[in-house]
């Protein structure tokens, strides 16, 4: 080292490459740009059709509640409609298969409510018992790969009837409450498969293409996240289909081999 020269010390280095790391996280924070892109819906994003789904499920039985005269039964009664809100964009038939295990799941926990309500358990076996159901819900909700809001749900439904349940026929009412709700979530969530069979095909496929254009834009490559939406793709366009002229096309569209 010449003398006279002046080194800039290791620690002051590291603060220095923090304080610009952090002025540059505040800039993108606050750019107009970031907030743009975090809030545009894009084509591929799909997120308006299954929130109308769940709403619509939750505004029927909220009114046919309503213009029976139970009011408090149309409430657990929408919880049942949050199946709609599980598993979305999912092929049609994997769809009806997850969707009916949330749904018995759903009537299984207002059942176990109603039936410790009714009975005047303690405060701590309540506690005891939804908590040991919300543990076997979550790993039953894993197992079958279903998406979604989770096991809070089958809680907040078995609460709701711990809270309404205090007779016999009680725990009858809110069964078939949420069992109504559900049967409502159900159908709702299902109804596109008339009109638009292949619709979680096209979905999964344009957000593929979508990674595989990425591969070219300014922002990080990710080679491994663009085959893992292929595989995702091919494997939704599988299931989807209906009919092996359709399969094969969406295959060459997505250079799968058909044989």
């Amino acid at each position: 080292m010449y003398p006279g020269s002046v080194s800039a010390s290791p620690t002051l280095t590291t603060r220095t490459g923090h304080l610009r790391r952090t002025g540059d996280a505040l800039a993108h924070a606050t750019s107009a740009d970031a907030w743009r892109g975090a809030l545009e819906v894009r084509a591929a994003d799909a997120t308006v059709a299954p929130a109308l789904r769940v709403g619509i499920a939750a505004a029927l039985t909220l009114v046919a509640g309503g213009l029976l005269g139970q009011p408090a039964l149309a409430g657990i009664a929408a919880l049942g409609a949050l199946t709609a809100a599980f598993a979305r964009h999912e092929p049609f038939p994997r769809l009806a298969v997850k969707l009916t295990v949330v749904a018995v799941s759903l009537v299984s926990f207002v059942a176990l409510g109603a039936v410790v309500g009714a009975t005047g358990v303690t405060t701590g076996w309540q506690i005891a018992l939804l908590s040991a159901a919300a543990g076997i819900a979550s790993l039953v909700l894993g197992a079958f790969r279903i998406t979604g809001p989770g096991a809070v749900i089958f809680v907040f439904a078995a609460m709701a009837a711990v809270g309404y349940a205090s007779t016999t026929a009680d725990l009858t009412a809110v069964t078939l409450a949420v069992l109504a709700g559900a049967l409502a979530g159900w159908t709702i969530a299902l109804a596109p498969a008339a009109f638009l069979p292949m619709g979680a095909a096209r979905l999964a496929t344009a957000r593929a293409l979508a990674a595989v254009a990425g591969l070219d834009g300014p922002g990080p490559r990710d080679p491994r996240a663009v085959r893992g939406a292929l595989a995702h793709a091919r494997e939704v366009v599988a299931v989807s289909a209906r009919g092996g002229h359709r399969t094969a096309h969406a295959q060459a569209a997505l250079c799968v081999p058909t044989r």
